[in-house]
């Protein structure tokens, strides 16, 4: 079995190899790529379709659905993801089964079972590759049923007491130091327990915009935008941030639309 892994962290990328070796060991990485260009680039050069891709929702350069309108990937795909379980099971209806991060070994089992019953069908005889999926109307799905449980607010700590944090007050979260700060428009830093990808996937899209792997930022915290070099941004918040943001050419793009700028 030759399997295909489009993941950008470097500590999911092993939990699934070392995961997928416990359960497959006559599995063969072909490759990894933690961005959808990179992985853009391997299918337009013709390589060997894979049996198998494990596919990460967001990538280095924005989401992992933007390859399917670039490419046909006609491979079956195993997607890992921290959306909220029940949300999941809108996908698992229509026969595209999700890991949950983190990732346990019984739901590795139970995703490489479908995907060897759903190949017995195509190996059988000569029948042609199933056509490619249109994820389109799933993720609307997710969407919806995600949509009325977006996180509205926080308990945070604060010296020997818990603190209300409402989503109107927040203007971003940032990893400093392998933490994650959330930070109010007023200016008061909390550390939170969850990971970046856990809050993306709670907050109201609509209201958050992943600029980076380390920041995840509110729609009214953006004081302006600047063009940057080769394309991309240069983004500025209020309150300020440690770093210079700078938004990947990519990414770029889907935060002009964001904002509705094209």
């Amino acid at each position: 079995m030759h399997v295909l892994i489009l993941e950008d962290e470097a500590s999911a990328v092993s939990a699934l190899t070392r995961l997928l070796q416990e359960c497959r060991p006559e599995a063969r990485v072909l490759a990894v790529f933690d961005s959808v260009s990179t992985a853009q680039a391997w299918f337009e050069a013709g390589t060997r379709a894979p049996d198998l891709i494990f596919m990460d929702i967001h990538l280095a350069d924005g989401s992992s659905f933007e390859l399917f309108r670039r490419v046909t990937i006609s491979s079956p795909v195993i997607f890992t993801t921290a959306y909220d379980q029940h949300a999941l099971e809108a996908f698992r209806v229509n026969g595209i089964d999700y890991l949950l991060k983190p990732l346990l070994k019984e739901d590795m089992v139970r995703s490489l079972a479908k995907f060897e019953s759903l190949r017995h069908h195509y190996t059988t005889g000569p029948a042609p590759a199933p056509p490619a999926p249109d994820f389109g109307p799933l993720l609307r799905t997710m969407q919806q049923l995600a949509g009325p449980g977006y996180k509205t607010s926080w308990l945070v700590h604060h010296k020997a007491k818990l603190v209300p944090v409402s989503v109107e007050d927040v203007a971003h979260f940032s990893i400093r130091h392998g933490l994650v700060f959330l930070t109010t428009f007023a200016g008061r830093e909390y550390e939170v327990t969850q990971t970046l990808d856990e809050l993306e996937a709670a907050v109201d899209p609509q209201r958050f915009f992943r600029g980076s792997r380390q920041l995840l930022f509110a729609r009214r915290s953006v004081t302006e935008m600047e063009p940057y070099y080769n394309g991309r941004l240069l983004v500025r918040l209020a309150p300020a941030v440690r770093e210079e943001i700078i938004v990947s050419k990519a990414r770029a793009a889907e935060l002009k639309h964001w904002f509705g700028a094209i």
